[in-house]
């Protein structure tokens, strides 16, 4: 029988069939496979054995559940990995860009920074949750995140100290990656010195060149800010930091990130990744009527960059689905707040989410039994993620942003139509350059 799990596109002449939980698509002739689903041939034997090798045809409606409970248990352990600590050292920022919910929130709830001690109690309470989980074969960060991080140099020096001082003494695992996710602007010698001293990488925001990035990347005094991010990007280059660029994709450079690994490469930057943008700030940017637009024109723009790249993996976003479609792998989440990240907030508030404020108590009030994937509003959150809803492209698919759903619409189990729409579309992408390979 045929697994409930089968999907099909069909190109042309062509028919590439694959399953829904971990496509790895079967390619065909569309009237061999008209004749096969109506049993008019004898000569499939090979296609159905490649068929049966997916499990898209199977014995009973068994294998199918046994086949999802097997997925859903591989899932679940990869999100109670906590592979990130976000130390957010700094609520406000010295920038005032036309996307970002920063500046909201800092009105909202105060400009604060994060204390070293808090910053310290938060890399304590990760270590406990690594001792229970930790994987030799997966890669950890520790990201100084904001607002702008580098507000707060002194928490982020401390941390660093710590982090070094409890690896050394085999308190944290040596494969944790060290980051700070930062405007640019504050980088300085310093900065630089502190990066070498403790061989932390530098993720930098950009939003592609001087026109695009200036339309909305504005420092506080509503200044474009290109040419002094670019020049801070290249002082890390020159000094031999690990340099990375993080880009949103908007009206004024949605026509133009097809050519964004170019444009990066030539800046020298180790590796990119496009951001879709998220909450009520897109609705002021596109309006309501655009939203939808806007999600189709920004994963066409990313293919079409990942199709014209010179150096392969080079863009994050393409990277991730790329990676999980090649290895046959259930995709587990575009975010990582369903359980793979701690987050210590400026004030010391522990969330599951760097904008959205949870509450699960302070640090300094967080029992030893604390773990971030039995909090309530996590195991709330998964119910949003793709295993458990309608759609052939869930496997590579990771839910979106619990967070944009809320400020989008309310609620939190509402599909994040970014996520859904370019799923969709990579997929699709990602089956028909593999036929075209073969």
């Amino acid at each position: 029988m045929w697994s409930q799990y089968l999907r099909t596109r069909k190109r042309n002449s062509i028919t590439a069939v694959f399953h829904e939980l971990h496509p790895d698509p079967v390619y065909c002739s569309s009237e061999q496979w008209i004749k096969l689903i109506n049993e008019t041939t004898d000569s499939t034997e090979v296609l159905i054995g490649d068929l049966m090798e997916r499990k898209l045809i199977v014995e009973s409606s068994d294998d199918d559940v046994r086949e999802f409970e097997k997925v859903a248990s591989g899932l679940e352990r990869k999100l109670n990995q906590p592979i990130i600590l976000y130390l957010m050292t700094a609520q406000g920022c010295n920038f005032g860009c036309g996307y970002c919910p920063v500046p909201e929130t800092a009105k909202k709830h105060g400009a604060s920074l994060l204390s070293i001690e808090d910053a310290i109690a938060g890399i304590e309470l990760w270590q406990k949750h690594l001792k229970d989980v930790y994987d030799p074969n997966l890669q950890y960060f520790v990201i100084f995140y904001g607002g702008e991080p580098l507000l707060n140099k002194e928490t982020i020096r401390a941390s660093l100290a710590c982090l070094k001082m409890k690896k050394e003494a085999g308190d944290l695992p040596s494969n944790i990656n060290l980051m700070i996710a930062t405007n640019g602007l504050l980088v300085d010698d310093e900065t630089i010195a502190m990066c070498k001293e403790y061989n932390v990488m530098v993720g930098v925001g950009l939003d592609g060149p001087k026109g695009p990035n200036d339309a909305l990347r504005v420092d506080s005094d509503g200044n474009g800010t290109f040419d002094r991010t670019v020049a801070s990007i290249k002082k890390l280059v020159q000094n031999g930091i690990r340099t990375f660029a993080s880009t949103s994709i908007t009206p004024f450079n949605i026509d133009r990130i097809s050519e964004y690994s170019s444009f990066f490469s030539d800046l020298g930057i180790e590796k990119f990744g496009f951001n879709f943008l998220k909450g009520r700030m897109l609705l002021k940017l596109v309006g309501a009527d655009g939203v939808e637009d806007y999600y189709r024109k920004a994963s066409r723009g990313v293919i079409e960059n990942a199709r014209k790249q010179s150096r392969p993996n080079f863009e994050y976003q393409m990277e991730k689905k790329q990676t999980a479609f090649d290895q046959r792998d259930f995709y587990p989440v575009d975010c990582t707040c369903y359980g793979n990240q701690l987050v210590i907030q400026p004030d010391g508030q522990v969330s599951n989410c760097p904008f959205y404020k949870a509450w699960l108590g302070h640090i300094k009030d967080t029992g030893s039994d604390f773990r971030i994937w039995n909090q309530p509003i996590v195991k709330e959150w998964r119910k949003r993620l793709p295993l458990y809803h309608s759609g052939e492209a869930k496997a590579i698919s990771g839910g979106g942003c619990a967070w944009s759903s809320i400020e989008l619409k309310g609620d939190l189990l509402t599909v994040d139509e970014s996520s859904q729409i370019f799923s969709e579309e990579v997929l699709n992408e990602l089956i028909w350059s593999r036929y075209d390979r073969l």
